[in-house]
């Protein structure tokens, strides 16, 4: 819900590696700081450059969760 709240998704690419390298991260850590979340997020690349709307969504994920 977090994904599609930020409008994380665009060309779907990417998609699932995001967001299971972010459910890997959510899962370890359930507050994770806005510098955590880019550090662990840094492997993975998104073609549309979405990576400030992928953050978003991770932050909100953490705080609804």
């Amino acid at each position: 819900k977090a994904w599609i709240a930020e409008q994380a998704p665009q060309c779907g690419y990417c998609q699932s590696g995001q967001i299971m390298q972010a459910a890997a991260l959510l899962g370890k850590n359930k507050a994770p700081t806005r510098a955590q979340i880019v550090e662990h997020m840094s492997g993975n690349i998104c073609r549309c450059g979405t990576y400030n709307q992928i953050i978003a969504a991770i932050e909100r994920a953490a705080t609804t969760a």
